[in-house]
């Protein structure tokens, strides 16, 4: 550090220690110091602190006559000080004692209020124990007047008691209000039994006597009836009593008079001031009743007062009109238009009575009145409710005895289907037989025939046996004159209006017509009028809701027209005739139950829903034939979509039965397995299984026989034969390949279910047929030509009957067979291409000859057709 930096060291420390000056000099901030520099350094401040002191004493100085004046002052202050503190002392002595006066000023106050409650108070003492003894008083008196047994007198003073006592302005839990109250409560206690022995004294009830007496007064007693219903009121008991005495007066008089059930009923009598139970009615009529009812209310009216009356009339018109409605009323309601003429007495009874209710102002004319204005509504309702327990009582019965019904239809039809009716002696009417064409079930109309009588077949047979079944088609009818028609008419049997099915029965067969007929034939109309008829088997239960119905149909019918519009029920025709819906709804709900109780009970459903909805068209053609009725009624009649109903409700319980009988032979049959690859399935097992199956449907068969005509039964029958037909073609087609041992095996399990042919064979009704004018004089087979070769109708009923069949034959043949069956004979009407390809792999090695005959079958589809 240079010599000039030590020496300014001592003043840098000043300036900074005095004004905080830092030094700008780098040389000098970063100076480094030594010993030498801090001397030299504290000889600068020392010099500088003797300066101080210097320049503050000279300060001093000349500030001292300053100082001394701000003493003085000072002191001059101090003295103020004091001053003000001796005033406000005496300010604060001055003002306590003024709270002394205050203070005492208020205990005086105070206790000038004190004087005034306590002058208040012994005011209120006095008024109370004045109230307290008027109390007392009172009470003293009601027990005077109530040992005197007067006993209006003492509930008067015992209710201004009891007043007072509420008035007195004093809680009620101390001693002297809760002795007050208590010796009130038993003296009302006391007073209220008195009150009761008088009234059961004014009203005496004798219930051995089946009588009421009713006193005005009592002898040697101040207390009348009248009074009795102050005391009454006075206890709050007025409608009590009322309710008592009503219901004394039922118990006793009106129950034993109003019960039709009773073995006995009593007359209602009135001697004085009694009413009691007299003789036996002898006329249970609703006249009699009323009359005793007017007997009642005017010996009430006139021996109760006014006030008791009013409340007691309330509490017995509603249940007594009610009883009178339900018991008496309800029951004079008749159920048919038969007993009208007493219903309308019976309305006008009541008429008149609810007239002299409303005359003598007791309630419950409304109630008999509503009754009078809804006897249209009333009669329907017991119409209906009558008619629907009757039905329902009639299905709990059962389907009861079968009865036989015949369906007979007038329609034109073709000429060859008349060969087959009569062949068959069966209708194919569509409309009757819809239900039965069931996913892709046969249809009874489809006529095909099939054999199986036992004959020995040849690869020929099924062939024959097809064309044998075959119906003739005649050719287009040309036009012709009036006596052509009616020649060839006469010629073919075809009468005028006689039964259609003894004319056709024994037409000729359409292979042996011979020239002379095929020329009649041919001039003949193609179609003719027939009457066609089956017969059946229904149960008990259609008849029964047919005539329900058609009683419902024909009141209405009653109603509606102009000369019964003064029947009081005539309004409730059109509502009526809404009854046979309700009728057949419940016909459907219910029935099905009953039917399921018994064997083929779907059937005898199906038979009866079908017989009804025929009736019902039938009825329904009649009633708008009518001309007895007005054209209104004609539209009130809705039959039409009930019959559609009734048709699908049998055909559904038909469709059911067979689908549930479908499904036991698909489980007889193995279900979803093969039935010719079973495990553990041999030979004799595979023929016990078919037999339980053709028993089955034998057993079924037999069943529906006796109940379903032969076109629906045919057409269920074929449906379980086709079922089975079925099932095993498929479960031959499902095998791998057929050994010689296999496809014998199988053809015999085939021709075991051809015996089911015999279930076809056509039984004609003798009743039915007539000798055929045209007859054959040649016989092909050397039999007698009027006999004709009964064919069976399987395959008509189960359209896979005949690919069974040739399906049975194709596997009894060899190659050059089954060529001859598919070009010669009819196997390709039954079998595809691709079918019977499968078929030939099945049964055949592959060799030259098998490609080949598969070949030469590929290129002609269809050898039928050319």
């Amino acid at each position: 550090m240079s010599s000039s930096t030590q020496a300014d060291l001592g003043q840098v420390l000043v300036d900074f220690s005095t004004n905080g000056a830092f030094p700008e000099e780098e040389a000098v901030s970063a100076a480094h110091v030594d010993s030498p520099m801090v001397s030299a350094a504290l000889a600068v401040l020392q010099n500088a602190k003797a300066e101080l002191e210097d320049e503050v004493r000279a300060i001093s100085r000349e500030t001292a006559p300053d100082v001394d004046l701000w003493i003085k002052h000072a002191k001059s202050i101090q003295d103020d000080i004091q001053r003000a503190r001796q005033l406000s002392s005496s300010i604060v002595r001055q003002a306590e004692a003024d709270d002394e006066k205050k203070e005492e000023l208020k205990e005086k106050e105070t206790y000038a209020d004190f004087l005034t409650k306590e002058v208040s108070f012994n005011n209120q003492l006095l008024t109370v124990l004045r109230s307290l003894q008027g109390v007392n008083e009172s009470l003293n008196k009601a027990e005077e007047c109530a040992s005197e047994e007067r006993i209006i007198d003492g509930l008067h003073m015992l209710e201004a008691a009891w007043s007072s006592l509420g008035e007195i302005p004093l809680e009620k839990t101390t001693r002297v209000m809760r002795l007050l109250d208590s010796r009130c409560f038993e003296l009302r206690v006391h007073i209220h039994e008195q009150f009761s022995t008088v009234w059961k004294t004014l009203i005496n009830i004798d219930r051995g006597q089946s009588k009421i007496t009713i006193n005005q007064d009592i002898p040697g007693d101040t207390t009348n009836i009248s009074q009795a219903v102050i005391g009454l009121k006075a206890f709050k008991e007025l409608d009590d009593a009322a309710k008592k005495l009503w219901e004394d007066i039922d118990d006793v008089i009106l129950k034993p008079r109003t019960n039709l059930q009773s073995g006995s009923i009593p007359t209602i009598q009135v001697q004085g001031n009694s009413l009691f139970l007299g003789k036996d009615v002898t006329d249970r009529t609703i006249k009699s009743l009323f009359l005793d009812l007017e007997t009642v209310i005017h010996f009430l009216m006139d021996n109760i007062p006014g006030e008791i009356i009013q409340s007691l009339a309330k509490k017995m018109m509603p249940i007594l009109s009610t009883r009178i409605l339900e018991v008496w009323l309800d029951t004079a309601v008749p159920a048919s238009l038969e007993d009208m003429v007493d219903y309308q007495k019976a309305l006008a009874l009541v008429a008149d009575f609810a007239a002299k209710l409303k005359a003598l102002q007791w309630p419950g004319a409304d109630t008999f009145n509503d009754w009078v204005s809804n006897a249209p509504k009333i009669w329907l309702g017991k119409r209906r409710e009558t008619t629907l327990d009757w039905t329902r009582n009639q299905l709990s019965l059962g389907i009861g005895t079968p009865q036989i019904a015949e369906r007979i239809e007038t329609r034109m039809i073709e000429r060859d289907e008349g060969n087959h009716i009569a062949a068959t002696g069966t209708t194919t009417t569509h409309d009757w037989d819809d239900a039965w064409s069931d996913d892709g079930e046969p249809n009874p109309d489809n006529s095909s025939k099939d054999d199986s009588n036992g004959q020995p077949r040849n690869r020929k047979s099924v062939d024959e046996e097809r064309r044998a079944t075959e119906v003739f088609s005649p050719v287009p009818t040309p036009t012709t004159d009036a006596d052509q028609i009616d020649d060839a008419a006469d010629a073919w049997g075809w009468g005028d209006d006689d039964d259609a099915n003894n004319d056709v029965s024994d037409a000729p067969a359409p292979a042996q017509v011979n020239t002379e007929e095929k020329i009649i034939e041919y001039l003949a109309p193609s179609t003719r009028e027939m009457t066609l008829s089956e017969k059946y088997w229904t149960s008990s239960l259609p008849r029964a809701v047919y005539n329900t119905v058609e009683q419902v149909y024909a009141d209405g019918a009653h109603l509606t027209q102009p000369e019964n519009e003064h029947i009081p029920v005539t309004p409730a025709a059109p509502s009526l005739f809404g009854l046979p819906t309700l009728i057949l709804a419940m016909y459907r709900a219910i029935s099905p139950y009953y039917y399921s109780l018994e064997p083929g009970g779907n059937m005898y459903l199906y038979n009866d829903a079908m017989w009804l909805s025929e009736r019902f068209q039938q009825f329904l053609t009649e009633w708008k034939n009518r001309e007895d009725i007005p054209p209104r009624a004609y539209n009130l009649v809705k039959l039409e979509p009930e019959t559609k109903v009734l048709i699908s409700f049998g055909k559904r319980a038909y469709t059911n039965e067979l689908n549930a009988q479908r499904t036991i032979i698909n489980d007889l049959l193995g279900g979803v397995q093969n039935f010719f690859q079973q495990d553990d399935q041999m030979h004799d097992s595979l023929e016990e299984a078919i037999k339980v199956v053709l028993v089955h449907i034998r057993t079924q068969a037999a069943l529906w026989e006796k109940i379903l005509p032969y076109s629906a039964w045919a057409s269920a029958t074929g449906s379980l034969v086709n079922a089975v037909a079925t099932k095993l073609i498929t479960d031959v087609f499902d095998l791998s390949d057929i050994g010689v041992d296999e496809a014998e095996r199988t053809a015999t399990i085939l021709s075991r279910v051809e015996s089911l042919d015999d279930l076809f064979i056509p039984k004609p009704d003798p009743a039915h047929s007539s000798p055929s004018k045209n007859k054959n004089k040649n016989s092909t087979n050397g039999t007698d030509p009027d006999s004709d070769p009964v064919v069976p109708l399987t395959s008509q009923f189960a359209d896979k009957w005949m690919k069974m069949k040739f399906l049975s034959e194709v596997l009894q043949s060899n190659l050059k067979d089954v060529k001859f069956l598919w070009f010669e004979s009819d196997l390709s009407l039954y079998f595809t291409v691709e079918e019977v390809v499968d078929l030939v792999h099945l049964s055949f090695e592959k060799n030259a000859a098998v490609r080949q005959a598969v070949r030469e079958i590929r290129e002609n589809p269809r050898p039928r057709e050319e």
